[in-house]
């Protein structure tokens, strides 16, 4: 029984670090999304609107196809 509960502690570091390995790739590559958008060099503040609102939109599209996935996945 020790072995087993030793097996599912070490399983379970292994998971929550990959997670934090996929969730710094995926806060890095939004980050750099929004980096693009902060160094362009823009002539109004519309244009700035229209960039951050192309990027919340697929930030948005995103978020809905994983809730989908994990949904068909349960």
């Amino acid at each position: 029984m020790e072995m087993n509960e030793k097996l599912m502690r070490e399983l379970k570091k292994k998971l929550e670090i990959e997670m934090d390995k996929k969730e710094i790739e995926i806060v890095e590559h939004w980050r750099k999304e929004l980096e693009m958008i902060y160094r362009k060099r823009y002539e109004n503040l519309g244009s700035v609107q229209i960039d951050i609102k192309g990027l919340m939109e697929r930030m948005a599209n995103r978020v809905s196809i994983l809730v989908r996935m994990v949904k068909e996945g349960a």
